[in-house]
């Protein structure tokens, strides 16, 4: 059992260094810029366009959600695009903190019609269902069969007809045995991150953030169980993770025999 509980690290980054968390690049440590926080929530902007445009190219040419629901959603930088797009969107995150940024950038923006609501692996606070579910570069840092728990509870709550993009990784990227053993130190031996993080320069109390593989098979099982009879697959490579974008319309096709 790893010594790493996901939940609390991101309490800790949704406390910490929130920006960053959600997208790991230098330039979002910290307090941002105007421009560099205009950046950020365009590169949301940007990726909820894409998802739409795929989604209309290959499963609905008509797709235009009136319900969303954003698995993770961290500070906010998929809810304003999804509140600009549908009627009702709920952001779910773990961490307090994370939601309640995630608030404050609503509010600054005036999106209308965003819920959001502290998550767990049952998602025990979510109500109704959702035309559009979504979740990228999240399940990734939660491990798998806590995941594919998650995984099967949203596609329960995906409308008929409705579209899911879930993103999750088949291999975490430590190609390297360096960067494997320093994963497995950090995640289980006492004491082993907070010397690596001295090494590195970084506060003690830093968080090592998750990496775990899924078994795509298992995860295209679990979408066809709950109904989702059509897929379409595009492929991801964050610095080696590589992962699978799955986008899975509920309704029936026909199977091939």
């Amino acid at each position: 059992m790893p010594l790493n509980n996901s939940d609390k690290d991101w309490e800790l980054f949704g406390k910490t260094d929130p920006y960053y968390a959600v997208l790991t690049a230098p330039e979002y440590h910290g307090q941002l810029s105007d421009k560099t926080r205009e950046r950020f929530f365009e590169s949301g902007e940007q990726h909820i366009a894409k998802m739409f445009s795929i989604i209309r190219e290959h499963l609905d040419p008509n797709f235009a959600p009136r319900s969303a629901l954003d698995f993770g959603c961290g500070v906010g930088r998929l809810l304003l695009p999804l509140a600009r797009r549908c009627d009702e969107v709920t952001g779910v995150d773990v961490s307090p903190s994370m939601l309640a940024e995630a608030r404050r950038n609503c509010d600054a923006t005036g999106a209308k019609g965003v819920k959001l609501v502290q998550g767990d692996d049952a998602l025990s606070n979510v109500r109704g269902s959702f035309d559009f579910i979504h979740s990228y570069i999240v399940l990734q840092h939660i491990p798998a069969p806590r995941g594919e728990k998650i995984i099967q509870r949203l596609a329960s709550l995906l409308a008929p007809n409705g579209v899911a993009m879930l993103h999750v990784t088949y291999d975490s990227g430590f190609a390297s045995w360096r960067k494997r053993a320093s994963y497995w130190a950090r995640m289980n031996l006492p004491g082993a991150k907070a010397l690596i993080n001295l090494a590195r320069g970084r506060r003690i109390e830093t968080p090592t953030m998750q990496m775990n593989e899924y078994s795509v098979t298992r995860v295209l099982d679990i979408l066809s169980r709950n109904g989702c009879r059509e897929v379409y697959v595009r492929f991801s490579d964050h610095d080696g993770a590589r992962g699978v974008l799955l986008f899975a319309r509920k309704g029936e096709a026909s199977v091939f025999l």
